[in-house]
């Protein structure tokens, strides 16, 4: 939640200096209506002192100092949270303190209590009910010895003004308790939702990436291929997989899949994207690098898968591959002919083996599905 609480400070700082600006601004008028009407009953220099020299620097002070806390780096999260409240109740009971006599003002701490709520913190709005009902007292106290005449008008308001604050407080937990049930809710469905895209996006059994998402993948990258930037694309086929599941059964043939996709996660590369194609069938992208360090990437990766041994059988188990350099921009579909080409050049020639093609010049890319015989292997291993 720091991120919309960090909102919330920036946007009540700003409030804060127009607070500040507005009470002097409203001192000084009231000053100069009091002195043209000679409504005020003793010094002058005290009055102006007392009336506008000193709320200023009070409500001044306490928003400079939230601004700094606020853009500190050494203060945590719950810091900077508590300095802006009691900065708010501050300049709320500045108000009702020196202009006291204004007991409407004297509420101004609730909307402080009421700020709290979007804080989440129940201690900090517990200290912050506390404190102003503190400035309320004080405020009240101060003008019951300036009218000791009035001090019942003044200990009742007092009183209201602090039920006011309570019940003001009773908002305000109830706010934090709703917002934290929501976060809640809201971060579970989001969790959901991302369990949910993360089986969409990984493929169950292998735990590579899904079709749709390799596949989609592979068209941004193969989009954005430039001689500067060249982008591989491979496609890999398990050789004799079929005999395996109909010798061994579909369970030992998950073995097989399962084995597969774990050497390749064990050996991921930062600008790889793997996902299954469909049954035995692969596809690597490669975002970037030397082309020839994609062929050895797959060579060895070749060599790995064909030195794992199963329980439900002696014979190892290797797989075929073509892949295909682009050095500019195509498509999926395009690079996938000259790929999948590539594997059954492999098949044709021994299986267990990577061939590799450059994408033919940007203008026959557009050509019917190659022949393996029409196409000439820039590098085989």
């Amino acid at each position: 939640m720091n991120k919309p609480e960090d909102i919330a400070r920036s946007k009540i700082i700003k409030v804060f200096f127009q607070l500040t600006a507005l009470g002097f601004l409203a001192s000084v008028i009231i000053f100069a209506i009091s002195y043209f009407r000679h409504n005020i009953t003793y010094d002058v220099r005290i009055y102006v002192v007392l009336r506008v020299i000193l709320p200023t620097i009070v409500n001044l002070g306490a928003t400079i100092a939230t601004f700094f806390v606020n853009k500190s780096q050494n203060f945590n999260n719950y810091t900077k949270c508590a300095v802006c409240s009691f900065a708010f109740a501050t300049i709320g009971g500045s108000f009702s303190f020196w202009n006291g006599y204004y007991v409407a003002l004297w509420c101004l701490p609730v909307l402080a209590v009421m700020f709290c709520s979007v804080f989440h913190e129940m201690h900090l709005l517990f200290s912050v009910t506390v404190y102003s009902i503190i400035l309320v007292a004080v405020s009240a106290f101060y003008e019951m010895i300036r009218f000791p005449d009035n001090y019942l008008y003044y200990l009742e308001i007092m009183l209201v003004v602090m039920m006011v604050l309570a019940c003001g407080a009773m908002v305000s937990r109830n706010m934090i308790i709703y917002n934290k049930e929501m976060y809640n809710i809201l971060y579970d469905a989001n969790e959901k939702s991302d369990n949910y895209r993360k089986r969409l996006e990984t493929d169950q059994l292998t735990y590579l990436h899904t079709r749709p998402y390799a596949q989609e993948k592979a068209d941004i990258f193969l989009l954005d291929a430039s001689e500067e930037h060249p982008v591989s694309l491979a496609v890999v086929d398990l050789d004799f997989f079929k005999s395996i599941n109909d010798t061994y059964g579909h369970k030992n043939g998950d073995v097989v899949l399962w084995k597969f996709g774990d050497t390749v996660n064990k050996n991921m590369k930062d600008n790889l994207v793997v996902g299954r194609y469909g049954g035995e069938e692969f596809i690597f992208v490669f975002d970037g690098g030397d082309y020839h360090d994609h062929i050895k990437y797959m060579d060895d990766l070749r060599e790995k898968f064909g030195k794992i041994h199963y329980k439900f059988t002696d014979r190892s188990v290797t797989f075929s591959c073509g892949i295909v350099t682009a050095y500019y921009p195509t498509t999926f579909s395009d690079a996938f002919k000259y790929a999948d080409a590539g594997v059954y050049y492999s098949k044709e020639n021994g299986r267990n083996r990577v061939t590799a093609y450059l994408m033919p010049p940007q203008t026959k890319a557009q050509d019917n599905y190659p022949k393996t015989g029409d196409l000439r292997p820039e590098n085989n291993s």
